[in-house]
């Protein structure tokens, strides 16, 4: 090699170099909450106070239309990778059923996001709940994480792990240097702290426990709602509405879904019920505020090390409130053993109180309606996305992948470590992010299933059908996005055509029919769907 070729290839790699060296690509925060309904951040219509998350919205752009899986696992299976549950293996919950796409935990095929965006020259950190591991696989450190809490094979898949038994006051109040949500927020601070000086740029997931049950929270959050919610359930779901319709959330002309038949009439309880009622919802409250305080530390300590500017910011829900009645499930009546909110009780909000939550949809937690499935969405990145704006969205959480990448200029490859790799199923969110435009448009539609629990949504169209029914519902959601009218009866093509939809969706995605499945049920999971039905006297 001549003296200008040495000199030329010397300038090229210096150059990329230092380029590398400056990497200005954005940083990645992606936040997640657990089991939080549509209406429970105050920007999306609660009276909780969520200062550090309504900045966020202020300061950015909440969708009134993002899209889950329903239920815990499948949703993290999507979310991470950018696939539709069943492609990633986590068809039906973190149970193996004895099908590939059903094993429970995220197959080699499906990469996630931390692997991709490692190979792109990223740091990648996590801390909180993974729940998407099994028979010794898939763990997060084995998914492209250089940095993980818990770091743990037990917590790494538990639905709600503990993280480590947290220390309590005088009369079993957790302590808040040890209480989970806090725990989880200062690890991923730890991480963010012993990275601040190196150049690269990073992608932080942050996937919180809070408000999933059991309702635990330090004594000094819960004091700050005493008295709150002795108002009942109705009336907070009307307080919500009004907000809601104030801040451009929902039309005003809008109907809300009507309540199920088995939501309790609080004028029928005697006070002592109201009491403890109240005190649930007191304590709830708490978790969700001392959520949003725990993303005000983070939020603090990366604007201290300089790591805020050039950072795009997203938080939302794993998928609505909850149904389940820890008295009648999950061994509720025996684990309650203290005081609701100290460390030894054992006990949820139940769907009283998550009928406000889901304000204005019908429906919880593992359902197909809007309740289910339609959770808040923030986006943050200053000078990308303009300031307080509210969009239709439409967007799915199979959608964020892809828009990451896009973002990062990170290349996904078609297979990896000797193993051909899922396209992905998504969009690109930028478009919806940093442009005019209102909500993501494919003709393809969105698809859902669940334990039997079914969905598709084209245009403005979407088929439901529930568990063990197979009579498809229709609505019409541009002109009743809270799903009142079942219009199935009046068009039949529209119906046919949707069902085909889901039909090649399901072939296409290995979706098995759940008649086929049901007998691999775990017993747990079928006393799951029997604790969503309170019994009325």
């Amino acid at each position: 090699m001549n003296r200008k070729n040495i000199f030329l290839n010397t300038v090229l790699l210096l150059l990329s170099l230092s380029v590398w060296a400056q990497d200005k690509r954005p940083n990645i925060i992606l936040i997640l909450a657990d089991d939080l309904g549509y209406s429970d951040l105050g920007s999306y219509g609660s009276e909780i106070p969520t200062p550090n998350l309504d900045r966020l919205a202020k300061e950015g752009l909440r969708l009134r239309e993002f899209y889950n899986n329903s239920i815990c696992a499948p949703t993290r299976a999507s979310l991470l990778t950018g696939q539709y549950q069943h492609k990633a293996g986590v068809g039906y919950f973190s149970n193996d059923l004895g099908i590939p796409a059903y094993q429970g935990y995220l197959n080699k095929e499906s990469l996630t996001i931390a692997e991709v965006l490692k190979e792109n020259g990223y740091i990648t950190l996590t801390s909180g709940k993974w729940h998407v591991s099994g028979k010794g696989q898939s763990y997060p450190w084995e998914r492209g994480f250089d940095y993980v809490y818990p770091r743990d094979d037990k917590n790494a898949n538990s639905g709600a792990p503990g993280l480590r038994t947290p220390e309590t006051d005088a009369e079993g109040y957790p302590t808040q240097a040890t209480f989970s949500t806090n725990l989880i927020t200062r690890n991923a601070i730890g991480f963010l702290d012993s990275i601040k000086s190196r150049q690269e740029p990073f992608f932080l997931y942050l996937a919180h426990t809070a408000p999933h049950w059991p309702l635990v929270a330090p004594k000094e959050d819960i004091a700050r709602f005493e008295g709150k919610y002795d108002m009942g359930w109705s009336v907070l779901r009307e307080q919500r509405l009004k907000r809601q319709r104030e801040i451009g959330l929902i039309p005003t002309g809008l109907t809300p879904s009507a309540a199920d038949r088995d939501i309790y009439d609080w004028e029928k309880l005697t006070a002592e019920q109201r009491a403890g009622w109240a005190k649930k919802m007191e304590i709830f409250a708490a978790m969700v505020y001392r959520l949003d305080q725990s993303i005000g530390e983070l939020l603090d300590r990366l604007a201290k090390n300089g790591q805020l500017d050039n950072t795009l910011i997203v938080f939302l829900s794993d998928n609505g409130a909850p149904a389940e009645d820890l008295v009648r499930w999950h061994h509720g009546s025996d684990r309650n053993k203290g005081a609701i909110g100290t460390v030894t009780s054992y006990e949820s909000q139940s769907k009283n109180w998550s009928y406000a939550s889901n304000t204005p949809f019908k429906a919880f937690k593992d359902d197909m309606y809007e309740g289910g499935i339609n959770t808040p969405f923030i986006a943050w990145f200053p000078g990308r996305i303009q300031q307080g704006e509210i969009k239709q969205g439409t967007g799915h959480i199979i959608d964020l992948a892809p828009t990451f990448y896009e973002l990062a200029n990170a290349k996904y490859p078609e297979a990896y470590r000797a193993t051909k790799v899922n396209a992905l199923a998504g969009k690109s969110l930028l478009p919806l992010l940093t442009s005019k435009s209102q909500q993501v448009l494919r003709k393809e539609g969105l698809f859902w299933e669940r334990a039997g629990n079914r969905a598709a949504r084209v245009g403005k169209w979407k088929l439901v059908s529930t568990w063990p029914s197979q009579t498809w519902e229709l609505y019409d959601l541009e002109s009743d996005p809270t799903e009142t009218r079942n219009i199935a009866g009046k068009n039949e093509e529209v119906v046919s055509r949707l069902a085909q939809a889901y039909a090649n969706w399901a072939k296409e995605t290995g979706v098995v029919d759940f008649a086929e499945l049901e007998s691999k049920e775990p017993a747990s999971m079928k006393e799951f769907r029997k604790s969503k039905v309170q019994e009325v006297e």
